[in-house]
């Protein structure tokens, strides 16, 4: 296997699907592809069944025919809607086969009428403070039919499968790539179309990770200020951010207006076009995307075979 090799990063939204491409060329890894397809309709998340499969290839095939993949491995970053979310405390010196049956009888107690063996369940270790007298863990929760789906898409198409990640997880990645940042205490925001997403990062280590709903599809501000006047009780440590970005869609720059005004804090929207070399041609798409931080996931999840 080579050391180096081509990815493709996908993220998928409940209306449209982002397509990027890393193409390994004269030692540095260059964009080469950068599209998207909006859904006929809004995926409905509460109802998985075929057409989830249906509507998903059907957009990566509009995708592809316009421009070719050079690539074989693929990943897929998905928003929150997709994810079930919970936050417990949890013994570190569990077994992984201990921990896996702790964390399925977790989410038994909170979700009784679901059956966690229909869901993939991958757990997130929050940095630990001194003054907190347990290890927490996040459990992200994706029902294993996405996963089938994406996993079917592959096989048709000949690709194949790496990752399937939480797209705030894979937007946060391009954090590290940024030079100007030195690895330590910031804070990330991202903004799906229901949902939003909050991470408080100790050296890009998660020390806070929350999932909550939009309210008439902006962000709550005074709920995020309620939120971060809580989490800073209990991570004192954090209460000076070195940096503070915002990706995901439907972000107007009055929105970042309000929350920084609010917050007294200064998000900077995360440009991932920044973050990686891109080829001649692609260059001039990236000027007539009209919101890159879009695609932030798509970008993240690709750089991760780095």
């Amino acid at each position: 296997m080579p050391l180096f090799e081509n990815h493709v990063g996908v993220s998928l939204s409940i209306d449209k699907i982002r397509i990027v491409e890393l193409v390994y060329s004269d030692n540095e890894f260059v964009l080469e592809n950068v599209d998207e397809e909006s859904f006929e309709e809004k995926l409905d998340i509460s109802s998985i069944d075929e057409n989830f499969f249906n509507v998903l290839q059907k957009s990566f095939q509009e995708i592809t025919s316009r421009r070719e993949l050079k690539s074989n491995n693929i990943s897929f970053s998905l928003d929150p809607e997709f994810f079930k979310l919970f936050r417990v405390p949890f013994d570190n010196t569990l077994l992984q086969k201990d921990l896996s049956e702790h964390l399925k009888w977790e989410f038994t107690k909170l979700h009784p009428k679901l059956n966690a063996d229909d869901y993939l369940l991958q757990n997130i270790e929050l940095k630990k403070k001194e003054n907190l007298p347990a290890n927490y863990t996040v459990v992200l929760c994706l029902n294993k039919k996405y996963v089938e789906a994406i996993q079917k898409l592959c096989k048709l198409n000949e690709l194949i499968l790496r990752y399937v990640d939480y797209s705030h997880i894979s937007a946060d990645v391009l954090l590290r790539f940024n030079k100007s940042l030195k690895g330590l205490n910031g804070m990330s925001i991202y903004k799906s179309n229901k949902s939003y997403s909050l991470t408080l990062l100790d050296d890009y280590k998660p020390a806070v990770l929350k999932k909550s709903k939009l309210i008439n599809n902006k962000l709550p501000i005074d709920e995020i200020k309620n939120e971060m006047s809580t989490i800073m009780v209990n991570h004192p440590g954090l209460s000076s951010f070195l940096f503070a970005f915002i990706s995901g869609i439907n972000i107007d720059q009055s929105e970042i207006d309000e929350m920084n005004n609010s917050l007294n804090i200064k998000f900077k929207r995360k440009n991932p076009f920044n973050e990686v070399k891109l080829s001649d041609k692609i260059s001039s798409l990236t000027g007539l995307i009209e919101n890159p931080i879009e695609y932030a996931p798509a970008i993240g999840i690709a750089l991760r075979l780095l």
